[in-house]
């Protein structure tokens, strides 16, 4: 009995620790990160989940607040924002104050022999393929783009400037948007895993690839609001729910070896 009693406490357990994710998804405003203003630091420092810089297209990357370093690096997400967010011709009062590509040099001179990527890419059959259904029905067009989860940051997402500007047509304040994990085949171009490829320059913010189309956000994301509101709301509920489930995971399991160590 007591052996039963410890199986369904740790699958408890184990399901909790599985739903308790970080913010992989989130509906709030988001903010942009200068990643290409850091100069010589690219080619001695890397992100959070410890990519070197030089494997990866630094115009197309993000941070994400929580994110598990262990399990969710290199999450291919999809983010999305209303068209009425894009403010046409923006992008000339909102570019970053250093060129695009102006210290690129400085990711790959430090590095006798290029590094390569190995990275278990994020698992499509992970995502809830029902939850991600296409909502044609309502014919909310937004306007998205697909950026790589490789660091830690803030409060929601501290997202490549140059795509937060391609998306926004302006960085100079938060934005709101809606994100979520898609198939990793949609960021296979922002690795750079051949010595070609991690000699190329970051992509320009005009060669960003932003699209138009109904919203896939999946249900329970709340839609993307309007520029000046904020949806911070929905993202600490999520964090306070992911902490009390994790509260109460890590609580069956101290249970379950108490039993143990008991029998």
């Amino acid at each position: 009995m007591k052996r039963w009693f410890i199986l369904v406490l740790l699958a408890t357990a184990s399901l909790l620790l599985l739903s308790a994710h970080g913010n992989m998804y989130g509906s709030q405003s988001i903010t942009p990160h200068d990643y290409q203003s850091l100069g010589e630091a690219l080619a001695l420092s890397a992100p959070s989940c410890g990519y070197p810089y030089v494997t990866l297209d630094i115009s197309r990357i993000t941070a994400v607040q929580l994110m598990s370093v262990g399990s969710e690096c290199g999450t291919c997400l999809r983010v999305e924002t209303s068209l009425s967010n894009y403010i046409e011709d923006g992008a000339t009062v909102g570019l970053p104050g250093v060129a695009m590509a102006t210290h690129f040099e400085a990711t790959t001179t430090a590095f006798p022999q290029l590094p390569t990527t190995s990275v278990a890419q994020y698992s499509a059959a992970s995502v809830n393929r029902r939850a991600l259904a296409r909502r044609s029905d309502s014919g909310d067009e937004v306007r998205y783009i697909y950026v790589l989860a490789v660091d830690t940051g803030g409060r929601g997402l501290d997202m490549a400037q140059v795509s937060f500007t391609a998306l926004f047509g302006q960085s100079l304040s938060p934005m709101p948007a809606v994100w979520f994990p898609v198939d990793s085949k949609y960021c296979s171009d922002i690795w750079r895993n051949s010595t070609k490829k991690q000699l190329k320059s970051p992509t320009s913010m005009r060669d960003i690839p932003v699209n138009t189309g109904p919203s896939e956000a999946p249900p329970g994301l709340d839609p993307v609001s309007t520029s000046g509101t904020n949806k911070d709301s929905n993202n600490l509920a999520t964090s306070a729910a992911n902490t009390m489930r994790l509260s109460i995971a890590f609580g069956a399991i101290a249970c379950a070896l108490l039993l143990l160590l008991l029998i």
